[in-house]
């Protein structure tokens, strides 16, 4: 996901070939569906990708060029790569508890590694997992599903698992989002869906912590720490770091909708 959508990216490299267009004309050669085509417009002028420009029958847009576009994105991964360094060297002076001896920080390279620890993390969880997920995670043909798909069979077979995520939402996603909503999942809303600092997987007294790469380019978390075994200490320092990301840069991913049940009567429905 990150700065592009597969839609966004088709949108954009449309215009950046054929200029000026309407968005009859963008649906058109890019192949997107019309009503796809106004979501990702909006999501590009938002970034300031797109330039929209009124004509005699509604709107024409065309693309700003991708040497700016680009610049914008190195600046402001530039502005939040120092987070992720600052917790670098932090994460360098991690030292398991001496007293105990059965906490041990692994260090976990590669998306395939990161991805299948993650699983075998959320699929030991009994009490509790907490997770920040970063884009790079949902990115690629499967998109969200094969992460939803693990925390939906999760809740379904063990209902005492509390479970809180924190990502950015899509219209593409919110329906895989809403089965996870249903079963009780709390859901929060990163704000500013352009980039993620860090990413934070927290089941029991385990976490799984990656960190972002190559700032210059789009944006991957291919290194992290997974902790073993962690003290109580240690966890809850660590749940701090995560209840202080969703209380200041996400919103919880919930309303409340009335509508009619099968009898007729108004009631609450909670939905993202």
């Amino acid at each position: 996901m990150g700065y592009f959508t597969r839609n966004d990216a088709k949108v954009y490299l449309t215009l950046v070939n054929y200029g000026f267009l309407n968005p009859a004309d963008i649906s058109k050669y890019s192949s997107v569906d019309r009503a796809r085509v106004y979501d990702s417009l909006n999501r590009l002028v938002e970034k300031n990708f797109v330039q929209k420009e009124p004509i005699k029958r509604g709107a024409g847009y065309k693309a700003k060029p991708p040497s700016k576009v680009f610049s914008i994105i190195r600046e402001e991964l530039k502005n939040k790569v120092h987070i992720t360094n600052d917790l670098e060297e932090k994460i360098k002076k991690l030292k398991p508890p001496e007293e105990k001896g059965e906490s041990r920080v692994w260090s976990i390279e590669s998306k395939d590694n990161i991805r299948n620890k993650i699983v075998d993390l959320i699929d030991k969880a009994k009490e509790r997992i907490n997770f920040i997920i970063t884009p790079d995670l949902v990115m690629g043909d499967e998109g969200y599903k094969w992460l939803t798909e693990e925390l939906y069979l999760k809740r379904f077979k063990d209902e005492k698992v509390n479970i809180v995520i924190a990502l950015s939402v899509f219209p593409d996603v919110l329906s895989e989002l809403k089965r996870l909503l249903k079963l009780g999942i709390e859901i929060y809303k990163i704000i500013d869906s352009k980039i993620v600092p860090f990413g934070l997987l927290i089941a029991d007294n385990e976490f799984l912590l990656t960190t972002l790469d190559h700032p210059e380019e789009l944006p991957e978390y291919n290194t992290g720490l997974w902790l073993e075994g962690g003290s109580k200490g240690q966890i809850i320092g660590y749940m701090h770091l995560f209840n202080h990301f969703i209380s200041s840069e996400c919103k919880k991913g919930m309303i409340i909708k009335k509508t009619k049940d099968e009898l007729g009567k108004m009631v609450e429905v909670k939905e993202l």
